[in-house]
């Protein structure tokens, strides 16, 4: 809840969010120090219980208490402090009983074990719904000049292993690159000097990719596939879509996040706890992953609108690949990267 609170008032948009983010980091607090005083052997059990229940619990439980109503009250219908309001209104209540000692220390023992176990709950529940805005923090404050690197390290490793240099004749890459250029003036500035790398991958086929830095690989089985220089343009501007929304970047720092969520939760020696705890936080990573496409995937027909070539050169695109790989191809499902091609072609006919 406190590190929670703490993200959301550095990140908030307006004064009434931070105050209420702060509320409730207070309110944290408030439960959180006696703790901390008790485990550090500063405090016994009973004293600590009674300043987190009497003391704390009147100096900063009961205004921050008012926030954190409040900030029920008034957020979305959906939102997860909805979900969790019966847990964050009854965990104050359950302590400020225990620390006034009215149940005894049989009912105390019982009611840490369910303390303990909420706790690993909204851990888990707090890791969920972290990992894309503190994953996108940690992607905000990542130097421009590391992610080039990173990019450019990417690239030579990929050039060792699997690309091989491009075979299109220079008349198609300079046709291409030019029509490529035309879509960099309506990305945001800092990505307007996207490069854009031909190569060629016989074991990959017709694809083409967004490296976290600004960089685009086409490859020439793509070129050849798609026959066609609309659709060509279509899968460019899709990748410029990663590129300007740092949706590769985006992804990595948010794996960052699950995997130190993972070992909190569980630790960081090997188990099977943790392989499943892992699994579970891929499948999250999926459905990211799977957004991500489907943004693209709008800024490409926006983007191919606005130099007028066709927005609906996708379509024909993931109709083609439909037709001649079938379901192989396909994704949708839960461990997919990508969506389904159906639900790619109905958003974008919508």
């Amino acid at each position: 809840v406190v590190l929670g609170s703490l993200i959301a008032a550095t990140t908030a948009d307006t004064r009434a969010v931070r105050a209420k983010a702060l509320g409730v980091c207070l309110f944290g607090l408030s439960a959180l120090v006696p703790c901390a005083l008790s485990v550090g052997g500063v405090l016994d059990t009973a004293t600590a219980g009674l300043v987190a229940g009497v003391g704390l619990g009147l100096l900063l439980g009961l205004p921050a208490a008012a926030a954190l109503v409040l900030a029920i009250v008034r957020a979305e219908k959906d939102s997860w402090m909805r979900r969790l309001a019966p847990v964050l209104v009854a965990w104050p209540v359950l302590g400020g009983i225990a620390g006034a000692g009215w149940i005894d220390t049989r009912a105390a023992v019982c009611g840490g074990a369910v303390a303990l176990g909420l706790a690993f709950v909204c851990l888990a529940v707090g890791i969920r719904f972290a990992i894309a805005p503190l994953g996108d923090a940690m992607a905000r404050m990542m130097s421009p000049h590391l992610v080039e690197r990173a990019s450019t390290m990417v690239l030579t490793q990929l050039d060792l292993v699997i690309l091989q240099d491009s075979t299109l004749p220079q008349t198609d890459r300079d046709r291409i690159r030019g029509e490529f250029e035309r879509l960099l003036p309506l990305a945001p500035a800092e990505f307007r000097d996207t490069r854009l790398h031909f190569r060629s991958a016989p074991g990959i086929g017709p694809n083409a990719f967004a490296l976290p830095g600004n960089d685009i690989v086409l490859l020439d089985e793509l070129v050849t596939f798609a026959d066609d220089d609309d659709v060509v343009l279509g899968v460019l501007a899709h990748e410029l879509g990663h590129v300007a929304e740092q949706h590769a970047l985006r992804q990595v720092m948010r794996s960052a996040v699950v995997a130190i969520g993972v070992s909190l939760m569980v630790g960081s020696e090997e188990s099977i706890l943790e392989e499943v705890a892992g699994f579970g936080g891929s499948l999250l990573l999926m459905e990211n992953s799977r957004a991500f496409e489907l943004e693209a995937d709008h800024l490409s027909a926006d983007w191919m609108e606005a130099i007028g070539r066709d927005p609906q050169a996708l379509v024909r695109f993931f109709e083609k690949i439909a037709k001649e790989c079938g379901e192989i191809c396909d994704g949708g499902s839960m461990l997919a990267s990508h969506p389904s091609f159906s639900e790619r072609i109905e958003a974008l006919s919508e």
